[in-house]
């Protein structure tokens, strides 16, 4: 009986270690969550430190130093915004998987006493600290097909909407001829390397 139980205590030993170790490879996460959670959004927006920003960010605007009041409310979903990850074209395979990491949350927020929405810029992880104030909401005006993560190529300025399978360009400063094309994992690095 005692060699039956060390025989199970042992499978799971070895089960456990190789699940650990897919851990430590960086296998891709089962569920493509795209969007963050709004309730925890709106809690870091109701923060000294983003009330600080939008008061910067105010003052950068030629608005009065009396910006303490300044009410800030999201006013749109939250947006994660990736950013390309060129080493991932040299994964065996090239899957799109791990085409792009985390870089940062768009929030489309109306400030009192402005007249169109801006976007507060999140570090993309918890607790999700205010980074910078922009004008205009961007990212969050961006169309992607549902289920697609927004993808940004910095460089050239180059949005795209990002599955498993595919990114479909949804513009590009650099290469304007590039909007509304599909490419697979082959094709989007192929560009990547060539940017």
């Amino acid at each position: 009986m005692s060699g039956s139980v060390l025989r199970i205590a042992i499978g799971l030993l070895v089960v456990g270690l190789g699940l650990s170790g897919c851990a430590d490879r960086g296998a891709p996460a089962t569920v493509w969550e795209s969007e963050p959670d709004g309730s925890a959004i709106d809690s870091a927006i109701d923060t000294p430190a983003a009330q600080r920003l939008v008061g910067s960010f105010l003052r950068s605007s030629g608005a009065s130093n009396d910006v303490a009041a300044m009410a800030l409310q999201r006013v749109g979903a939250p947006v994660m915004v990736y950013a390309t990850y060129p080493s991932s074209a040299d994964d065996p395979g090239h899957s799109l998987e791990r085409a792009g990491i985390e870089s940062y949350i768009a929030v489309p927020v109306r400030v009192a006493g402005r007249n169109a929405a801006d976007t507060l810029q999140l570090e993309p992880l918890p607790p999700y600290l205010p980074r910078a104030m922009a004008t205009g909401v961007e990212e969050t005006s961006r169309p992607r097909a549902a289920g697609a993560r927004l993808l940004l190529d910095y460089p050239t300025h180059t949005w795209f909407g990002w599955t498993r399978t595919q990114v479909a360009v949804i513009s590009s400063e650099k290469t304007p001829a590039l909007a509304g094309k599909e490419l697979n994992a082959e094709a989007f690095y192929a560009w990547l390397r060539t940017r």
